[in-house]
């Protein structure tokens, strides 16, 4: 008989101690986060929900540094612009640690729209800052309603080439915008991450909850890979770091017409009480492991949500399935227009009911959802 030779006790302690020290010696990521808002007169009636999606973007700024202490500290730059009677590039925080930032209130929306002037000057400031620290990358985000029309310093193609420049590095970039060609105006900066909201305070208060929920999922995966490397090689970690700025505002429509799943993904369809699946997504979800007489619940890849009985058990049962969504970020769930077919229900009477999905990024929603909720996709 041949007995497997165990490791003495003090060696197997000496390992565990290097290996600890290892991590407690592992370099941290420098997150610089750099919001830079439209003050522009066109903003006025979206004053209270801007100031409210900026400050709860710093809470979740400050959540992160909690979070992911171990592997990450962060530091905010908040710059707000027009060309009204004032300075037209307004700094309300430079470089700041997250910790010390207050909440913010100083957003008085007034004048004209000087866009590239506003994104070319705090980018490139924030560049001279941290280009020594190879430890250091940007997270910059940009909200506007308009296209430029009074920048003195910068054009298109000045800030496109700063962008691609910084895009190279690691640097993400991501837009919101309203009310102008916003793909257009991100494809010719070369941002490929971009959100269009209504000019509403709808559209506003979810173009900020998909930013936020991205950016979470953002410090997430900057934290799993210092955490499992310990950094690594500067070049493997500025292609990963471009991989994560990518896949920033990751694809959330569900497909029209579903005919197979990645092994992660999950089919999400309307189904009735009894779990008679006979029709529409219904039948489509016995291919993905719907079961016959389970009429609501995860079921292979497929998840099931009763849409018949009285309004109150759908909204519950959506409800559960969020909360089920929530609990599990390493899935990714295909909602199917669920309740508009036998159901009877239109999509503005059911579209409500996923709005705290728009703050899960593992959720997909029917594109006419979107729109809905104020965001097109």
């Amino acid at each position: 008989m041949f007995f497997k030779k165990r490791k003495p006790q003090w060696k197997k302690k000496m390992h565990t101690e290097e290996k600890m020290g290892k991590t407690q010696s592992c370099q941290k990521a420098h997150i610089h986060n750099l919001i830079i808002v439209d003050e522009s007169g066109s903003m006025r009636h979206l004053k209270d929900v801007t100031l409210s999606g900026i400050n709860e973007t710093i809470n979740t700024i400050k959540s992160a540094q909690k979070e992911y202490h171990e592997t990450q500290t962060h530091t905010l730059t908040l710059v707000t612009f027009d060309s009204g009677n004032r300075v037209n590039i307004r700094y309300h925080f430079i470089n700041t640690p997250i910790e010390n930032v207050s909440e913010f209130s100083d957003y008085c929306p007034n004048g004209c729209t000087p866009l590239y002037d506003a994104m070319g000057i705090s980018i490139s400031e924030l560049h001279n800052k941290i280009k020594d620290d190879e430890y250091a990358t940007a997270v910059v985000t940009v909200l506007t309603d308009g296209m430029e029309n009074s920048s003195q310093e910068w054009n298109a193609e000045s800030l496109r080439k700063l962008i691609s420049q910084l895009k190279e590095k690691g640097w993400s970039f991501s837009y919101m915008g309203s009310a102008h060609d916003v793909k257009d105006v991100a494809d010719l900066l070369s941002i490929n991450n971009f959100v269009e909201f209504s000019h509403n305070d709808k559209g506003t208060c979810r173009s900020w909850d998909r930013e936020m929920s991205s950016r979470s999922a953002y410090f997430a995966k900057m934290h799993n890979m210092i955490h499992a490397d310990c950094f690594g090689p500067l070049d493997a970690r500025v292609e990963k770091m471009k991989e994560f700025a990518n896949e920033y505002y990751s694809d959330r429509v569900t497909p029209e017409n579903i005919t197979s799943l990645n092994p992660n993904e999950i089919f999400v369809f309307g189904s009735n009480i009894e779990g008679k699946h006979n029709g529409g997504a219904a039948a489509t979800a016995l291919n993905f492991g719907a079961i016959m007489g389970q009429g609501e619940g995860i079921q292979g890849n497929s998840y099931a949500i009763p849409t018949t009985g009285i309004q109150e058990q759908l909204i519950d049962a959506i409800s559960r399935f969020i909360n089920f969504a929530a609990k599990h970020p390493e899935l990714r769930f295909l909602v199917t227009r669920i309740g508009c077919g036998n159901a009877g229900y239109s999509p503005n009477q059911i579209a409500q009911y996923f709005i705290p999905c728009t703050k899960l990024e593992n959720v997909s929603l029917p594109r006419d959802f979107w729109d809905i909720l104020g965001l097109k996709m």
